[in-house]
């Protein structure tokens, strides 16, 4: 994490001119599971300050939703199995974390005890997937009772994870200093085995599939890249070098050969599969006070949607941009704005 410390004039600057809709801090909200929304989990900065909002991507912005009491310590993991939602959180470092089944409302269903320091999850033939960075291993887990399976070693600080055609992915980041790993491992949902593992540059950190079926891995750096996958060969079709770097949270337009994401140099980048011409669409205009921590690009509206950590340690920031990059709206939320989840019932 960086130090960034807020200087209030330049914010002001990037906000000027945007207008915020009706916030609701009520813990208690109702949210209608007919209506499409916006999740957002805050890693926060210690005990009692992780939260999960939701936006109604219309007028009210709920800044805390989860219910009962607070979700722990640094969660960061949230996906939707069409019905329910769930929510790793990784605890004290290097001890067991927990996983939370939570209803749309946010009403924790069932909860256990689960992995090592557990991070991002993924979902397949009704189980759940979850990777333990320091442990280096995937903890499979029944989706219903939330009961361990079965632990699968993979490679060093696994962190994100991806499900497709029968088929985990796991991105196998390395440490943080020390040794650096530069595969995904691929796991048979049927078997629960290692059946391939595919190398390509050092931290991989996001992963995410083209609307033509191809496996979209990229690979953190200032010279970062992302690489096409073959899913059912393994094979490196094609690659991407960008010129700010490769950040993390591949983002894929469903109605164009565009993709979209945070660059290592902290801006949204849109990239063009077929063309590989890649340009900023949101700048940063103050790496001092500006952490794009989180994204999500909505293909239906053509929003993007950028969570601003700024310094770790006070309230961030959401925002909403049309699709040429120009702020709509924004939202104060949790510490730590981490992961998206955009949910169209």
């Amino acid at each position: 994490m960086k130090k960034i410390f807020l200087i209030i004039s330049v914010l002001i600057l990037v906000i000027s001119g945007c207008n915020r809709d009706a916030i609701v801090n009520s813990n208690n909200p109702v949210i209608s599971t007919a209506k499409k929304g916006l999740y957002i989990l805050c890693e926060g900065s210690g005990a009692g300050t992780s939260r999960l909002s939701y936006y109604d991507l219309d007028t009210i912005f709920y800044a805390s939703i989860f219910k009962p009491g607070s979700l722990g310590l640094y969660p960061d993991g949230l996906i939707s199995d069409g019905t329910n939602l769930y929510i790793t959180e990784q605890g004290n470092y290097n001890a067991q974390g927990k996983i939370y089944k939570v209803d749309t409302g946010g009403t924790v269903i069932n909860s256990q005890d689960i992995g090592l320091n557990p991070y991002s999850l993924c979902t397949a033939n009704n189980k759940i997937y979850i990777t333990n960075g320091p442990a280096g291993n995937v903890t499979v887990v029944d989706k219903d009772n939330l009961n361990t399976i079965k632990t699968i070693n993979v490679g060093t600080n696994p962190q994100e994870i991806f499900s497709a055609f029968s088929k985990i992915y796991v991105c196998n980041s390395g440490n943080f200093v020390s040794p650096h790993d530069s595969t995904v491992s691929v796991i048979d949902a049927k078997t629960d085995a290692i059946i391939n593992t595919i190398t390509l540059r050092n931290s991989p950190t996001s992963i995410a599939m083209s609307n033509d079926n191809y496996l979209l891995i990229g690979c953190q750096g200032s010279s970062g890249t992302i690489f096409m996958v073959d899913p059912n060969y393994f094979d490196k079709l094609d690659s991407f070098t960008i010129a700010g770097g490769f950040g993390k949270d591949i983002s894929v337009d469903a109605d164009s050969y565009d993709i979209y994401f945070i660059s290592y140099d902290n801006k949204i980048v849109k990239l063009n599969l077929y063309s590989g011409v890649s340009q900023v669409i949101i700048d940063n205009p103050s790496p001092a006070n500006v952490n794009y921590y989180g994204y999500v690009f909505d293909s239906k509206t053509k929003n993007h949607y950028v969570a601003n950590a700024r310094n770790f340690v006070s309230s961030g920031l959401i925002y909403k941009f049309d699709y040429s990059g120009n702020m709509l709206n924004y939202y104060n939320t949790g510490i730590a704005p981490r992961r998206f989840l955009l949910i169209d019932y």
